[in-house]
């Protein structure tokens, strides 16, 4: 969020105070009737409205914009998670998380590492930074939460050693004092961070808008997950960076031949790694993702084959952790609730027989089977990972032909 849009903020809220105040001194601000206009916007509560406060609709702590009533305020919630050990652990405790929209919001994460804020509007912007001895300062890509909030909302941190490795394979220094570097992950169908199944759709290319200046990437991450400038496009990573960006607002998008994808909100601030990691940036074949769109999602034959991966990528994490609990019950919650949203986002209508889903439900099924394969690489459930690509290459190429001009 820019620095005058959360003075904006600041205003309005100073204005709600004095609107309250017993200081008669004190005007008292009305929105202005346009006599001229009809409808939504014009200050005037006609039929069909439940309020208008005309230019005020849509903002922050006023009538939303088709003046159907005051904002719904809502909850998110996650888990901070460290690079490379987002699955096997161990948790990230002692991590300071913070709402920069509002700055009052903020906690400390246990030993679950997971956090929850309430009292959030509905459709306003959320933008969350995570700082931590051992880690780069993070903030994530800019969210607007839907009527169900955000559950999970998943924050990937790069520790400090792991920074210095990486920005070694890039060809000038970031110098972080003075620029931001973006990150983000190019997701396909179901691609998460809670379970191990590779989360990235390859062959796309990103880029951001405005324009940074030329030699800032987007440097893309090869199938080892190291930055490679030999790359030319996603790998089955599906990771991308950019470095040495200025600071300012910037929106991500991608591009494929057989997929569509949103557009990712990135406020850029000098000394911070800006990470949309998956599927909080971009998502394939999903245009405006709601990331509680699932909360309400029945249980079925597909929710089963996730929630059984996730169920077996808990159990043997946690067998494999010794005496520490690598893998709580919070993360097997937020495992279950990414994938709800996962089958929640797909239309229907690309997907005729439902062979998408029945090819990803296959695939976790036998992600799901034991310990090798729910931790397993790229060597296992290949037969079915074969098919689940094609199915989402299908199920792309009909969402890309869907899409408005």
């Amino acid at each position: 969020m820019t620095t005058k849009l959360m003075g904006v903020l600041a205003a309005g809220f100073v204005a709600l105070v004095a609107c309250g105040s017993d200081d008669n001194t004190t005007p008292k601000t009305e929105p202005v009737v346009d006599a001229g206009k009809t409808g939504c916007g014009n200050s005037i509560v006609e039929a069909g409205e439940t309020c208008d406060e005309g230019a005020l609709n849509g903002t922050s702590q006023h009538c939303k914009a088709d003046c159907s009533g005051l904002p719904k305020m809502v909850a998110i919630e996650g888990d901070v998670l460290a690079f490379l050990t987002e699955v096997p652990g161990p948790r990230v405790q002692g991590a300071k998380v913070t709402v920069l929209e509002h700055p009052e919001k903020t906690l400390t994460t246990t030993t679950d590492a997971h956090f929850r804020f309430e009292g959030l509007e509905e459709g306003q912007p959320v933008t969350l930074i995570v700082e931590h001895p051992d880690f780069k300062p993070t903030q994530t890509g800019t969210l607007r939460p839907g009527p169900n909030g955000i559950d999970p909302f998943p924050v990937q941190i790069l520790s400090t050693e792991l920074y210095k490795v990486l920005s070694s394979l890039v060809p000038q220094d970031p110098e972080l004092d003075k620029y931001c570097a973006i990150a983000s992950t190019a997701a396909r169908f179901g691609g998460s961070l809670y379970a191990h199944p590779r989360q990235g759709l390859p062959g796309v290319a990103a880029h951001l808008e405005p324009p940074p200046p030329a030699g800032t990437g987007p440097i893309y991450f090869n199938e080892a997950v190291f930055p490679d400038v030999d790359q030319p496009l996603t790998s089955i990573d599906g990771g991308v960076f950019f470095y040495r960006v200025p600071p300012g607002d910037y929106v991500m998008k991608a591009t494929k031949a057989d997929a569509v994808f949103n557009e990712t909100e990135i406020h850029c601030v000098a000394g911070y790694i800006v990470n949309a990691g998956p599927p909080m940036g971009l998502i394939a074949n999903v245009r405006k993702p709601d990331h509680g769109l699932g909360l309400n999602r029945p249980a079925d034959t597909y929710s089963a084959a996730s929630d059984a991966m996730c169920e077996t990528t808990a159990r043997c994490v946690n067998e494999d952790g010794g005496d520490q609990l690598h893998y709580p019950a919070s993360t097997l919650a937020s495992c279950k609730a990414m994938f709800r949203n996962t089958w929640a986002f797909v239309t229907e209508s690309c997907d005729t027989g439902a062979t998408l889903r029945n090819a990803a439900a296959a695939f976790y099924n036998c992600r799901a089977k034991s310990c090798a394969d729910a931790l397993g690489d790229d060597s296992v459930c290949v037969e079915e990972e074969k098919a689940f690509r094609a199915a989402e290459s299908t199920y792309g190429t009909c969402m890309l032909a869907a899409t408005p001009k």
